[in-house]
């Protein structure tokens, strides 16, 4: 019962930061806030976290955990074709984007101005080629790649079309979520299958 509810409060913060970090930009929220607004004590934000930076490191570990991601890879690794493939990275990114679009919005503006964060964001970016790797192997070993299309080339291809800084231009330059994910299924398929 009591570490039920000490991962509610967790979770509660967690949200609470989210929320206040997109809201008012991550320079401009202070621990004090985000405990008044979760409704706990600020020693409670710090026993929990420790640090803002560290709220950072917490949601992003959250994003990056989401079990979307290991169903994807799953089903990925069993695809018996590569459109199958590229179906599934583009949908599951265009899933992962939208549930944890002001995550990524906080990541991305605090790495600006914080040396952790911006190694945090490295990290993430690392963890993202290494699955992106994954994906390439996998159409390589279908015979899904046009030819002259190296692993390396498909993960740069991949990074360019599905991570997050691309989902947020298209809605940033007025596509919508559907249209956004039709186009860019269709330019990897492109851009990487026979």
């Amino acid at each position: 019962m009591r570490e039920s509810a000490a991962a509610a409060t967790k979770a509660a913060i967690l949200d609470t930061a989210e929320a206040l970090f997109a809201e008012h930009g991550y320079p401009h929220v202070t621990i004090k806030s985000i405990a008044d607004r979760a409704g706990v004590a600020t020693g409670t934000v710090y026993a929990a976290f420790g640090s803002k930076p560290a709220l950072v490191a917490a949601l992003t570990a959250r994003a990056a955990d989401d079990p979307g991601i290991g169903d994807v890879l799953a089903a990925v690794e069993s695809a018996t074709d590569g459109q199958e493939v590229v179906r599934l990275v583009v949908s599951q990114t265009c899933d992962l984007v939208r549930h944890h679009h002001r995550t990524m919005t906080v990541l991305a503006e605090a790495a600006a101005i914080d040396q952790d964060i911006a190694v945090l964001l490295r990290e993430t970016e690392d963890l993202q080629r290494a699955r992106f790797g994954d994906v390439a192997e996998q159409l390589g070993r279908l015979g899904a790649l046009r030819p002259g299309v190296t692993r390396r080339d498909a993960v740069r291809i991949l990074e360019y079309f599905v991570t997050p800084p691309s989902w947020h231009r298209m809605l940033h330059i007025g596509w919508d979520w559907e249209g956004a994910h039709m186009f860019l299924r269709e330019a990897v398929c492109s851009a990487l299958l026979r």
